[in-house]
Order: structure tokens, then C-alpha cells, then sequence
């Protein structure tokens, strides 16, 4: 829903409240609210640390499924000969340690909502299982051949290149376009500069409530300090940095000291650098000109080193001799005369 007197769309569910003031997320924020809607499956895609994983139990919540399971999923997390079990469950004596018999993911996601967190990890062999079951709506648990449905919506999320993957052969492009049937795209951190204070302040607040603590403000160095960064852990990096900064700050301000040394150091290096002068403006010319002054210096610089020998001076650059030599004339570059070559040859300068 949109806040028309701060101008930020505001993602509510249950007692949790996400407000955002850039542009992108606030379209992020009303695609995630119309694909909720459907049935279809969901793919979000993002850099580690930008809330996938917040916004796949977003889609969760503003679904009619949502009074039914939520279960996440990490993929990375479990171990390629567990895969099919975690995912699939198991009977009692399937393999060696299976001492009881165990409902996967999907059995108990059923009714709800399942997400697979960075299904770019899946091998292969889980890959077709995992189709069979998005195919069918139906799974086997391990050593039994008795078929239970389930009714699962899939939110699948990655931080990978599924189309390069695929390509690769890595990665089905059948369970590729399986999973995909509304994608969603989240912006990093760097790219919503609206965004970042109001984060920041945010993590600030909560970190100091966790800690009973008196609620701090960030000051404006440490402000210029964040928005510097350019966060490639994203969210997840910048709460960290914040909880870190509430925790540290003796009072009930947070000054750039306070923040994480790579932050605070990093910007104290940079304010106390002193210019000499201030840096010019910027001459612009046209890139044909800048080019071609290259090209005629790189021909100098050629020529002077194999002395004045066109032919070896243009190997000496990649350039084909015919080429070299029209340059030249466009270029005015005097040819060194054949009996100066001569002479430097004599003296044995000319290789």
C-alpha cells in the first residue's frame, strides 16, 4: 500500500512493517503484491543480501495460501547425497541412518508455500526429481513407491545466472522455465540511495530495543560514511554494520567511529587526503580526435624504436604496412630518409 504524505510504499505483514522511498522497490513492491495473487510460481532474482528470502514470505503472506505453512528452504545448506531426502522425505530403513521415517519439505509445506533458496546449487539428479514433482504434484519418499500429492506454490530464489547455468548444462532448462512463471527482480542496495538512511536508522532503532537501550540517532558524518559504501553484502551487510554501530556507540548517537574499521577507516582516509589543487574541469572533445592522437603517437613511438624501418615498426603495432603508410602521410610523419637508415645500420643501431 502506498503513504501519500511521505511518498514511501509501505510492505505490512502481521506485526512486520517494510517502508521504502525508492522507485524500483516500490515497483518491486507492487509486482510481489500482483504475482502473490496467482498460482503461479515464483522466481526472485537478486545479489546476496537483498531480502529474497523477505520477499518470498511477502508473496507467501499476501496470497490466499497464507494461512497455511510457510517452510524455507536454504539449498546450498544441505549436502548433495541428503538433496532428495530433505526435499522428498524417506522411510525408515531407505538407507543407512534412516532409523524412522521423515516427512520432506514438501509434505510439510503442503497447503502452503515452499521456498527453495539458491536452487542454482541443485544438482542435476535432484533437478529431474524436483521437475517430476512440480510436473505432478506428487512424491515418493525415499525406499517407498507409494505417491502422495501435495499442493505446494514454489518461490524459488537465486543470486546465480540461471540462463548462463543452463546454457553451461548445469542447470534443466525445462525446470528453468518450470519455476519462472513470474519473476521478480531485486535491485541491490547500491542502486536505492533513497532507501539506505531509512534502513540504516531503522536497524539502528531495533538493534538498540534488543538491547534495552535508549534509541540512538546516526549523525551526518556517519551518514556520508554509509552512503559511500557501496555494500556488496547489500541489506544483510548493512543491518550488520548497524547493529554493530548500536552496540559500540556509548551514547545515543552513532558517530562514524562507531562504525565497522573497514567503514569508519576507509572514509576517515578519504576526508583527511588533501588535494593539492583542485581537480579541472573536464575538456571534452570529439573520441575520432582523441583516437586518432593515439594512433599517431603509438606510430611515433613505433618508429623511433625500430628506427625509422616502416614495415617493422607497423609489425610492432599490428598495423598492416599499407596502412602505416597512408597514416603517415595523413599524419605528416616524415619518413626516415634510406640513407640515414643506412648510416644508423652501419653503426649497428638498426636491427
Amino acid at each position: 500500500m502506498s503513504d501519500h504524505e511521505t511518498d514511501l510504499v509501505a510492505l505490512v505483514m502481521g506485526d512486520q512493517r517494510y517502508e521504502f522511498a525508492d522507485a524500483g522497490m516500490k515497483q518491486v513492491v507492487d509486482e510481489l503484491t500482483r504475482m502473490a495473487r496467482t498460482l503461479l510460481p515464483i522466481l526472485i532474482l537478486g545479489e546476496t543480501g537483498v531480502g529474497k528470502e523477505v520477499a518470498a514470505r511477502a508473496a507467501h503472506h499476501l496470497s490466499p495460501r497464507r494461512a497455511g505453512p510457510f517452510v524455507a528452504v536454504n539449498c546450498s545448506a544441505i549436502p548433495a547425497g541428503l538433496m532428495e531426502s530433505e526435499l522428498f522425505g524417506h522411510q525408515k530403513g531407505a538407507f543407512s541412518g534412516a532409523a524412522a521415517a521423515h516427512a520432506g519439505y514438501f509434505e510439510c509445506a503442503s497447503g502452503g508455500t515452499l521456498f527453495l533458496d539458491e536452487i542454482g546449487e541443485l544438482k542435476l539428479d535432484a533437478q529431474v526429481r524436483l521437475l517430476r514433482v512440480l510436473s505432478e504434484h506428487k512424491i515418493a519418499r525415499l525406499g517407498s513407491t507409494t505417491e502422495r500429492r501435495i499442493d505446494v506454490r514454489l518461490v524459488a530464489a537465486t543470486n546465480r545466472d540461471l540462463d548462463a547455468l543452463v546454457k553451461a548444462g548445469v542447470f534443466r532448462e525445462d525446470l528453468y522455465h518450470r519455476i519462472c512463471g513470474a519473476t521478480l527482480v531485486i535491485p541491490p542496495l547500491r542502486h536505492r540511495p533513497a532507501d539506505l538512511p531509512r534502513l540504516a536508522r531503522q536497524f539502528v532503532s531495533a538493534a538498540r530495543a534488543d538491547l534495552e537501550r535508549e534509541d540512538a540517532t546516526v549523525s551526518d558524518a556517519a551518514m556520508r560514511s554509509i552512503a559511500r559504501h557501496r555494500w556488496p553484502g547489500n541489506v544483510r551487510e548493512l543491518k550488520h554494520a548497524m547493529v554493530y554501530a548500536a552496540a559500540t556507540a556509548p551514547g545515543d548517537v552513532i558517530e562514524r567511529s562507531h562504525l565497522p574499521a573497514h567503514l569508519a577507516q576507509r572514509d576517515l582516509r578519504a576526508t583527511s587526503a588533501q588535494d593539492p589543487e583542485p581537480e579541472a574541469p573536464l575538456v571534452f572533445r570529439s573520441i575520432d580526435d582523441e583516437i586518432d592522437e593515439l594512433v599517431e603517437r603509438r606510430m611515433r613511438q613505433a618508429l623511433h624504436a625500430t628506427n625509422g624501418v616502416q614495415s617493422a615498426a607497423a609489425a610492432l603495432i599490428k598495423m598492416a604496412r599499407r596502412t602505416f603508410i597512408t597514416r603517415m602521410r595523413e599524419f605528416g610523419i616524415d619518413p626516415v630518409p634510406v640513407r640515414e637508415r643506412r648510416a644508423l645500420r652501419e653503426r649497428g643501431t638498426e636491427s
